[in-house]
């Protein structure tokens, strides 16, 4: 019996030491908090390989290319800014005494690069508006060429039946506009007629279909469009308040 609660009283010990709290040094939170600039500089490296993927091959005057171009820096950015973060941490923790020259250069150096690309990525906006304008424009003629197209054909199987047709070419028309099996069947006047009513239903809903595929890609590309120009925007804003932080330090 005494053996049995002491081997409950150890699993317990154990189970309590394990989630319980432990007193961590000064020193060795130091050593853990000075990885993060080695962290820092293999996330900006990994950024820059990033950047040059997305940006190559070149697709200038290509409305569609840049805005997906544009999109993707924009969800690539963040990881960027949180390598520099890292390694920012550096000059601003008990590692300072491990701070390199070529360290302070790259700092220096840095900051105006982040200043740079923070004014090109606020610039990005207007031109991802414009694009999404552009090639809405681009979608809306070809869903308004498609719906003449359609109309075109209508137009040219209702002068056939108007004109006189043997009962195999109504039967062939009637296959070629996807009737029914069941009204196949019917004799060729009511068939005729069944076919009439089709082609005047298609008529009228074939501009129905063509608006209402204009109003989709008008929702999606505007939503899309819209939360790239939000993020963008913090992006540049963030790379801004960056280079006056660095500012302030003097380094």
């Amino acid at each position: 019996m005494e053996n049995i609660n002491l081997f409950f009283f150890v699993i317990v010990k154990n189970i309590t030491s394990f989630f319980g709290r432990i007193q961590l040094t000064k020193d060795s939170l130091s050593e853990i908090t000075g990885l993060l600039p080695v962290i820092g500089y293999g996330m900006v490296i990994m950024s820059f390989i990033d950047f040059a993927y997305v940006i190559f091959p070149l697709q200038l005057q290509n409305p569609e290319w840049e805005i997906n171009t544009i999109t993707a820096l924009t969800n690539n950015f963040w990881a960027f800014l949180i390598g520099l973060g890292f390694i920012f941490s550096r000059y601003f923790s008990d590692h300072e005494y491990d701070t390199r020259l070529l360290e302070v250069v790259f700092l220096r150096v840095m900051r105006w690069i982040i200043l740079l690309m923070g004014i090109v990525i606020l610039l990005f906006a207007p031109l991802v508006m414009l694009n999404t304008d552009r090639i809405l424009k681009v979608v809306n003629n070809r869903i308004v060429e498609e719906q003449n197209n359609s109309l075109e054909q209508i137009a040219k199987v209702e002068q056939v039946l108007a004109s006189n047709v043997s009962s195999e070419e109504i039967q062939l028309l009637a296959r070629n506009i996807n009737v029914s099996p069941e009204d196949l069947k019917l004799p060729t006047p009511q068939l005729k007629e069944k076919i009439q009513q089709n082609l005047m239903v298609a008529k009228q809903k074939i501009p129905q279909e063509a608006k209402q595929a204009q109003r989709q890609q008008k929702i999606n590309r505007w939503k899309n469009s819209s939360r790239t120009v939000i993020g963008l925007m913090i992006i540049g804003l963030t790379c801004i308040i960056v280079w006056l932080k660095i500012g302030q330090a003097h380094i």
